[in-house]
């Protein structure tokens, strides 16, 4: 199971709410036992809100997640150009978020969330051009939008209720993860493939997660053929900036 980090105190998934101190790391420990440290940003929108996708320019975004680790842990990675390394429950001593990529587990999604709006995952989504990029920097955010949907499919990685849609940066924010979100989208990756793509699309973006299509039209990780970085309504590489996030509540 996780291992958390360091020796602080962990708060189970249920008292999250109850978290009253700044934006940064905290120890959860989730639905199943599993412990794992979740950046949370504690001045958006009343605090709370979880950071459960990240990407910066140029690391190689998650490559080479494996499906049971897309959907049943908490990812880190960090260090390199090319970083494949997976820490499991772990994370950099650094807090800022320039300097990590992350995926949390699609499993944990539900019992996270459901404390702005009970029965739901209320998602926020955005760009941005400098990498870190802080959530209540709204000032910086590009094609930002918030929505919701109210579960995960444990067997496919397809949200579930995906609805909403209130852009609040830029003009094309209902592109991007939110289409496939409210689409319905099965998750891919570069071990399990279940796009309608002839071939693996994840295999076609440096073995990077998503909900591919055939392929995409936006998409937080990229990379293989394409700019390492993150894009939201297109394949074009006039559609990529330094930083792509995404959090829950």
């Amino acid at each position: 199971m996780g291992i958390g980090y360091g020796n602080a105190v962990i708060y189970d998934y249920s008292s999250i709410a109850n978290i009253t101190g700044p934006t940064g790391w905290y120890n959860i420990r989730m639905n199943n036992g599993y412990v794992a440290p979740l950046y949370i940003d504690q001045d958006y929108d009343g605090g709370g809100w979880i950071l459960v996708f990240q990407n910066n320019r140029y690391t190689s975004g998650m490559n080479n997640l494996k499906w049971g680790d897309a959907m049943n842990k908490v990812n880190y990675r960090w260090g390199g150009t090319d970083d494949a390394t997976n820490n499991e429950g772990r994370r950099i001593g650094e807090t800022t978020l320039d300097k990590f990529n992350c995926w949390v587990g699609l499993n944990y999604f539900s019992s996270l969330t459901g404390r702005k709006t009970s029965g739901r995952i209320e998602i926020v989504q955005f760009m941005s051009d400098t990498k870190g990029t802080a959530l209540s920097d709204t000032a910086n955010h590009r094609n930002g939008i918030t929505y919701y949907a109210t579960g995960i499919n444990s067997s496919t990685g397809a949200w579930i209720g995906g609805a909403g849609g209130s852009v609040y940066a830029g003009t094309d924010g209902n592109s991007g993860m939110y289409s496939y979100v409210v689409g319905g989208y099965s998750l891919t990756t570069y071990d399990r493939d279940l796009d309608s793509n002839g071939g693996n699309c994840s295999t076609y973006y440096n073995n990077n997660p998503y909900w591919y299509t055939s392929c995409w039209s936006g998409n937080i990780f990229a990379g293989g053929g394409y700019i390492d970085s993150s894009y939201w309504t297109s394949s074009s590489s006039g559609y990529s900036r330094e930083y792509g996030a995404v959090y829950i509540k």
